[in-house]
């Protein structure tokens, strides 16, 4: 009978050690911070009032896959720091409230892991959470063209946003307007071995002279980003020159100066002036695209540019006609006199049929004058 009393003690009073030791936990809270930025992880050993004797933090990440401690809180509130995290490792728990919490300070990818916070309590022993740290990347966004698309009838990359080296990958999308049915979007992702990704979304399309200076937009989402990235683009179209003109652009003195324009991207990098009639010769060759004309009549002719740049060139023509000009000029004049001196004679003989004194060169031309 004592012996079955006995073992019935022993086994409630194991029960009784279960049931309070089962009771007693350690509670955390997982972790997202931005790499740059400062981790909080929060750990609490609740429902228990055995004595604490340490706080002990454990750490397994990609580089070291086995736990390791790097810092240990003694119940007196000293602490023992190892493994390399040192000052960047605060101890902000509270030992008489059971709190083991710390700041980990300058996150970087390499502090991604899983955390350990143990508390040793006596006679229990240790109990102990694990608390997943997850690091975020912002990625590091450009808009950009690799080979300047040149006009023509096949389909060509006109643009790629690329958001690198992100943790997630980023979300990438276009804001097109007008070219939304004009243009294709195509996107993919490349995985670094640190888990890192790379997303380019490409505009693919026909590249037209139409298209060169337009707008678009790329839109930029990612976790570790505040708000959108907005980021304008506009596109680039090369192409050879295509509508050409020649100006004049005024003259001094005895000179005539006449402009090439030209409509290429990129600007015309030679210009060749040639006159072809009356008699052909070369003028100039090189970058400038202005003429300087000599106002006499052996100026005379018919003048040719030649525009190029890298892609083709195009010509245009004027003419340029001293003597024509002199004579037009002098007919004009020939008949302004003829007209005056016709109204001076009629004017006469209507005073001398009324008697009037018939009044002198001068005083007509006053009265004209005036």
């Amino acid at each position: 009978m004592d012996y079955f009393n006995l073992k019935l003690t022993a086994i409630c009073m194991a029960l009784l050690l279960r049931t309070t030791v089962n009771a007693i936990r350690v509670i955390g809270q997982d972790a997202t911070v931005v790499a740059g930025d400062d981790a909080r992880l929060f750990c609490q050993l609740v429902d228990t009032a055995e004595k604490l004797t340490s706080v002990t933090w454990q750490r397994r990440t990609k580089e070291r896959p086995t736990n390791t401690d790097f810092l240990v809180v003694a119940s007196d509130g000293k602490e023992e720091h190892m493994n390399g995290l040192k000052d960047r490792v605060k101890f902000t728990g509270d030992i008489p409230g059971l709190k083991g919490s710390i700041l980990l300070s300058n996150i970087t990818v390499s502090d991604e892991g899983i955390y350990t916070c143990i508390f040793s309590i006596f006679p229990s022993g240790p109990f102990k959470t694990e608390i997943h740290l997850t690091v975020q990347v912002p990625p590091v966004v450009i808009v950009s063209t690799d080979v300047p698309p040149v006009a023509g009838d096949t389909e060509e990359i006109l643009a790629t946003c690329t958001a690198s080296n992100a943790k997630p990958a980023a979300e990438v999308s276009w804001n097109l307007g007008d070219l939304n049915y004009t243009l294709k979007v195509q996107t993919n992702v490349i995985v670094d071995s640190e888990g890192r990704h790379t997303v380019k979304s490409s505009l693919i399309g026909v590249a037209s002279k139409d298209l060169n200076r337009k707008k678009v937009q790329c839109l930029v989402s990612h976790p570790g980003l505040k708000e959108k990235l907005k980021l304008d683009y506009t596109l680039i179209i090369h192409y050879p020159p295509q509508v050409v003109y020649i100006i004049s652009v005024g003259g001094q003195g005895e000179t005539r100066e006449f402009q090439y324009e030209a409509d290429a991207n990129p600007k015309p990098t030679n210009f060749t002036w040639s006159r072809h009639f009356p008699v052909k010769e070369p003028l100039s060759r090189g970058v400038n695209n202005r003429l300087i004309i000599q106002m006499t009549p052996a100026s005379n002719g018919l003048y040719y540019c030649v525009v190029s740049n890298q892609y083709g060139s195009s010509t245009e023509c004027t003419s340029f006609w001293t003597l024509v000009i002199v004579a037009l000029l002098a007919g004009v004049s020939g008949f302004l006199i003829w007209k005056f001196n016709l109204h001076q004679s009629v004017f006469k003989r209507l005073r001398c049929f009324r008697g009037d004194p018939v009044p002198t060169v001068s005083s007509d031309l006053d009265e004209v004058v005036h």
